[in-house]
Order: C-alpha cells, then structure tokens, then sequence
C-alpha cells in the first residue's frame, strides 16, 4: 500500500513537470490611438518565428515564438505607426518532432 502512494506522489509529480512546460504568456499588443501618420505611404511589412517539438514531448521555443515575431516586428517597422495586424499560425510534421511557425503581417505608416 504504502509503494502505491509512493508511486502515485512520483507520478503526480511527473505531470505537474510536465504541464509547466506547456504554460506560455499571452500576446500583449499595444494599441495607440487617435496617432497622426501618412496614411498615403503604407508598407506591408511581415516576420516568421519557428520553434520545434521534439518527439512531440519537448518543447524547444515553443511558447516564445509569438512575443519573438511581435518584437521583431515592431522592429522592423522603426517608428513607423503599425496598424492591421495579421496573425497566421502554421505546422508541419518533420522526422522526429513538429515545426510550428507564427507569421506577423502588418501595415507600417510613417508618422508625421
């Protein structure tokens, strides 16, 4: 009796590792209104970030993808005003795991 609660700790304790893992931070995109820009000079600007599962058990940037297309896009654009943000999510099986990618699509104005 007493090796079964023993093993039902270990396993408790297992899963809870494991669901740590998954945990990730929402997505917080800043919204600035009533910004005075050039609405007649509009780029489209856009950015991918990748991230892989390993045997489909490990995550390897999993969670940070999102937050790491957002940075890169908001660096891309400068001090432009971004507006018409776009999110695509994407997957494909690889040989040992499963690639993720997340594409940020936006329109860049310059400000005036």
């Amino acid at each position: 009796m007493k090796s079964i609660s023993r093993i039902s700790i270990l396993l408790l304790i297992l899963v809870m590792t494991l669901n740590i893992g998954c945990a990730g931070q929402p997505l917080n995109i800043n919204t600035t209104l009533n910004q005075e820009y050039d609405k007649s000079k509009g780029r489209t600007i856009s950015i991918t970030a990748n991230s892989f599962q390993l045997f489909l058990l490990i995550p390897i940037m999993v969670n940070s993808r999102q937050a790491r297309a957002y940075d890169a896009l908001m660096k891309e654009a400068g001090n432009d005003y971004v507006t018409d943000i776009k999110i695509r999510e994407e997957w494909q099986y690889a040989l040992v795991g499963t690639i993720y990618k997340t594409t940020i699509e936006a329109t860049a104005y310059p400000r005036l």
